[in-house]
C-alpha cells in the first residue's frame, strides 16, 4: 500500500471511527480497523478452533474484527479476550459482556459493552451505495416506517438496520428471523420483531454506512 493510499484509509478509519462515536449510547465502546491481507492473524488459536475453514478474504475480515474486538475487550480488564463462533455462527462473548462485529469488503466494526450497560447490542457496517433492486422487495415491509430516508440510500440504511437489529435480537430471544420479521421506524428510532422485541436504532450514512441497535438493561 503506498503512502497516498495509507493516508486515504487512516481518513476513512477515524471517520468510521467518529461516526461509532456518534451512535454509541453511554457504556458501549467502538472501534474500527480496514482490513488488510494477513489480518487473519489477529484470530486467536481456540477462535480458530471454533471456525469452518474459510478463505483468505474473509479469514482476514474476520481476523480484522476480532483484532478491534480483543482491544476493546481488554479495555473493559478481560483476561482472556477469545471471541469463539457458536453453532449459530454468531459470537459467544465472555462473561458479563455483550458485543457485536461485522464488515464489509474493506472495513471491520466491533462494538463491547457490559451487560450491566446494555443488555444486548448489534452492529452493521454497508457501502454507502444505493441496495441493488432485486433486494429492495425482500428486505422491505408494509410495517416499516422510513420517514424522511434519503431516496438513494433508503433501501441500504433499511438493510443495515435490520441487520443490526437482528444481532441485538437473537442472543436475547434464540429466534433466526427474516427481513419480513423486523419492522423498522426510523421516525421512532425503533425496530420490533415478530417475537416482539423492541429495540433502540441509530444510523449514520458517512462514511459509509452504519447501523447500531440495541436492547436497554431493565431497571
Amino acid at each position: 500500500m503506498n503512502t497516498r493510499s495509507q493516508g486515504m484509509s487512516a481518513s476513512i478509519q477515524h471517520s468510521v471511527e467518529q461516526a461509532l462515536a456518534g451512535l454509541a449510547p453511554p457504556g458501549l465502546s467502538a472501534g474500527c480497523r480496514h482490513i488488510l491481507a494477513g489480518d487473519e492473524q489477529y484470530i486467536l488459536p481456540a477462535e480458530s478452533a471454533s471456525m469452518a475453514t474459510r478463505e483468505p478474504g474473509a479469514r482476514a475480515a474476520t481476523g480484522a474484527g476480532r483484532h478491534v474486538a480483543h482491544e476493546l475487550l481488554r479495555r473493559l480488564g478481560c483476561v482472556n479476550p477469545a471471541i469463539l463462533r457458536g453453532r449459530s455462527g454468531s459470537p459467544i462473548w465472555p462473561a458479563g459482556i455483550v458485543g457485536s462485529i461485522a464488515h464489509d469488503d474493506t472495513m471491520a466494526v466491533a462494538v463491547v459493552a457490559r451487560s450491566g450497560a446494555l443488555r444486548s447490542v448489534g452492529v452493521d457496517i454497508e457501502p454507502a451505495l444505493p441496495l441493488p433492486d432485486d433486494l429492495w422487495a425482500v428486505v422491505a415491509a408494509p410495517e416499516d416506517r422510513l420517514g424522511d430516508l434519503d431516496p438513494k440510500l433508503g433501501g441500504r440504511i433499511l438493510f443495515a438496520a435490520k441487520e443490526a437489529a437482528y444481532k441485538a435480537s437473537f442472543p436475547l430471544d434464540g429466534r433466526v428471523l427474516g427481513f419480513e420479521d423486523i419492522a423498522i421506524d426510523f421516525e421512532k428510532g425503533e425496530a420490533v420483531t415478530s417475537p416482539g422485541r423492541r429495540l433502540a436504532v441509530r444510523f449514520a450514512t458517512s462514511p459509509c454506512i452504519l447501523a447500531l441497535a440495541c436492547a436497554a438493561v431493565e431497571r
